[in-house]
């Protein structure tokens, strides 16, 4: 309230201040044009009678007889009974005066100031003290040739009366300032009216309130302006909102991203960060104290320092953007170090960690050399057998039977080969789209127990399968199939004659069922547990080859239950053997 009396005050001083002045000026102005014609009428009144004294001085011939006392006589005909009039010589000596009596003794008159302006102007006039009788005059002078007529009324209320200015004026000045004052005083009142709303809009807008919709705004140029005001501020709250919301979008999203994203102003301070963009800095230069804002100028990223210096000062203004790529190497980790350059100069570093995308690429050259090499033998085996029995026509019955069941046996195996590559393809681009159900984990080993049942009898092996019924796991049904299938002929392959293979469940974390898939074979040397998971691995290649396997079993195995988020080892088995240990989700 205090700061509206303020603003209001200020407001109709600044106006009553101009309306004061301009009344003042006006006041001095009238004052000085009413002196002005009031001084020229009693000067034309002075100078009526100056001349009636002339012609009684001339008529009577006063000047030549010297007889001025004569004029004494003529003060019957004046309308000022106290008028004072003084005749002087052109040498300033006085020739009468009707207010001495003695005027011969009056000292020289020629210095006073209304004689001396009478000799040069039409006449004379001065306010002063006369020391000859003691009052204050106004006094007129006029020069007659021969000697000057001065006529003196004395200053008093009578004649400052006359040359004071009407009083009616004064009256009218003060009702025309009264009425202004009011009108000044109302358009004050309505002008911040006005200013008040904006300033308690203002308020409440810093305070986070809102804008009232109760207040309405006058009907003037200032409402109409607050009303514009309002109308901005709500488009623009609306905006900021909006952008509120996708700046919280921006910050969320960044934060889960996998890549390392900062952004960075045209001199290269970061603006924004998220928490890979550190991780992935320190992982590349293995140095912790390593800022965003410095990392630019880390010998590792020069690469991008260049870029940048040759671009920032041609980006200005352009609509494309400039980009460059490193791809760098630490640890046997792989990183690519994207740089976006903007057409303000502004900048984004986005971090990508490539390592898994490179050893899947890695892996997929290696494996494509192992499939060719893979494929070689069957095929080359197969047409070796086809050609020997095309070449050899006349070959017996029983050697050209031996022929056709190896080049069937290679081409059986060149489909098994193919078919693990495709699962393990299956398993690296589609895992995700495996469908997921409650299984039966004993049904499913006691239907691949049958499947390979022959096989079982013809190597004298025996399967004992010491599951509960009911042990169930969440996941795909073929895929766990697969994998007790493959541990199955990983057994009959290369465990040896009349082995005992044991499954059984054993405890392990909860939300999983944790199985054993044991046997008492000839089991795996330690040193190469840790990589007959690999694809392609043989413990003895040429052995391995002989009996048929592929070589993608285990990877196999390990893939479907790495998919479900589950893990497998392997180990001797106490008494000799091998013993598989994996989980699966319940």
């Amino acid at each position: 309230m205090t700061e509206t009396r303020s603003f209001r005050r200020k407001l109709f001083l600044y106006y009553f201040s101009i309306f004061l002045l301009f009344t003042v000026l006006m006041l001095i102005f009238q004052y000085h044009r009413e002196k002005t014609i009031r001084i020229s009428a009693l000067d034309a009144r002075l100078e009526d009678m100056s001349q009636l004294v002339d012609n009684y001085i001339k008529v009577n011939s006063l000047y030549e007889t010297g007889n001025f006392r004569l004029i004494d006589s003529i003060f019957n005909l004046m309308p000022v009974p106290d008028l004072r009039i003084t005749v002087i010589a052109i040498n300033g000596s006085v020739l009468y005066d009707s207010s001495v009596k003695d005027w011969s003794s009056m000292e020289n008159h020629l210095n006073r100031p209304e004689v001396g302006k009478s000799l040069f102007s039409p006449y004379g006039t001065a306010v002063r003290h006369s020391e000859s009788t003691g009052k204050d005059y106004y006094y007129f002078s006029k020069y007659f040739s021969t000697y000057y007529i001065r006529l003196a009324e004395e200053y008093n209320i009578n004649i400052m009366g006359f040359l004071k200015r009407e009083q009616i004026f004064l009256l009218f000045m003060a009702v025309v300032f009264a009425v202004i004052w009011a009108l000044l005083a109302a358009v004050t009142r309505q002008m911040g009216k006005s200013i008040t709303m904006l300033r308690d809009f203002a308020a409440r807008m810093r305070r986070g309130e809102g804008n009232d919709k109760s207040i309405i705004f006058p009907r003037d140029e200032i409402g109409e302006t607050g009303k514009e005001i309002i109308r901005i501020y709500n488009s623009l709250a609306a905006n900021t909102a909006e952008l509120s919301l996708q700046k919280e979008k921006l910050f969320r999203h960044l934060h889960v991203l996998n890549e390392g994203v900062a952004f960075f102003s045209p001199d290269r301070t970061v603006n924004l960060s998220n928490s890979h963009f550190m991780v992935f800095l320190n992982a590349l230069t293995g140095e912790h104290s390593l800022t965003p804002g410095s990392f630019i100028d880390h010998p590792m990223f020069s690469g991008i320092k260049s870029f940048l210096d040759s671009h920032q000062g041609i980006s200005a203004g352009r609509q494309e953007n400039f980009t460059t790529e490193l791809r760098l190497e630490r640890g046997g980790s792989y990183f690519s170090v994207r740089c976006i350059l903007f057409h303000d100069n502004s900048f984004e570093i986005v971090i990508t960690d490539i390592t898994r995308t490179e050893q899947n690429k890695a892996m997929r050259q290696q494996m494509t050399s192992n499939i060719a090499h893979e494929l070689k033998t069957p095929i080359a085996s197969v047409r070796g057998y086809i050609e020997t029995l095309i070449v050899n026509r006349d070959l017996d019955e029983e050697k050209r039977n031996h022929f056709l069941e190896k080049a069937l046996a290679q081409s059986t195996r060149l489909t098994d080969l193919i078919n693990d590559i495709v699962t393990l393809n299956k398993l690296d681009e589609t895992g995700s789209n495996f469908p997921f159900e409650e299984v039966d984990v004993a049904a499913v080993v006691t239907e691949v127990r049958d499947n390979l049942m022959a096989d079982v009898m013809r190597k004298g092996m025996k399967v004992d399968i010491a599951l509960e019924s009911g042990i169930t796991v969440n996941g795909n049904r073929s895929l766990i199939v697969s994998v007790f299938q493959n541990l199955l002929e990983n057994a009959i392959t290369y465990a040896g004659e009349n082995v005992t293979v044991t499954v059984r469940s054993i405890p392990g974390e909860p939300g999983f069922r944790t199985f054993s898939f044991a046997d008492n074979g000839i089991g795996i040397p330690e040193e190469h547990q840790s990589r007959i998971f690999e694809r392609f691995y043989r413990i003895d290649d040429g052995r391995s080859r002989k009996s048929g396997g592929t070589g993608l079993g285990l990877a196999i195995v390990k893939n479907a239950i790495l998919l479900h988020k589950g893990e497998v080892s392997v180990r001797t088995r106490p008494g000799g053997g091998a013993e598989f240990i994996f989980s699966l989700p319940v």
